[in-house]
């Protein structure tokens, strides 16, 4: 039992990882559109490199945990941290309709958190 629940935590961390790096590639790709810092179209070769990396996190994730779990996991974290740095850092906007999706998306996680500890 003990070794499913770190296998589930493990499993939640590599989520986490994936949703990280989702971060970075996506920021870094928005910062190139915008044209801040870096005019030329040639730097989409670093956020390509990165995402590039996601099939080996999530290969190693599926030796934690189970398929569903970990890829509905990484993309809910990736779902609110991506939201989290556009409100806060490229000011963008959302109503109240995707504030309370948000929120869904947070509970969302949680469930799959504990259900991921209690029914391996």
């Amino acid at each position: 039992m003990l070794t499913t629940i770190l296998n589930n935590l493990n499993g939640l961390w590599i989520g986490l990882l994936l949703a990280l790096n989702d971060i970075f590639s996506f920021g870094l790709t928005k910062e190139i559109s915008m044209g801040k810092n870096m005019n030329s179209k040639y730097w989409l070769i670093i956020p390509m490199i990165l995402y590039s990396l996601q099939i080996l996190l999530f290969h190693y994730g599926l030796g934690k945990t189970s398929m569903s779990v970990l890829n509905i996991t990484w993309n809910l974290i990736s779902n609110v941290l991506v939201t989290i740095l556009g409100l806060y850092y490229y000011g963008e906007k959302i109503n109240n309709l995707k504030s309370i999706a948000l929120g869904f998306a947070l509970v969302s996680i949680s469930l799959f958190a504990f259900d991921g500890y209690h029914n391996p």
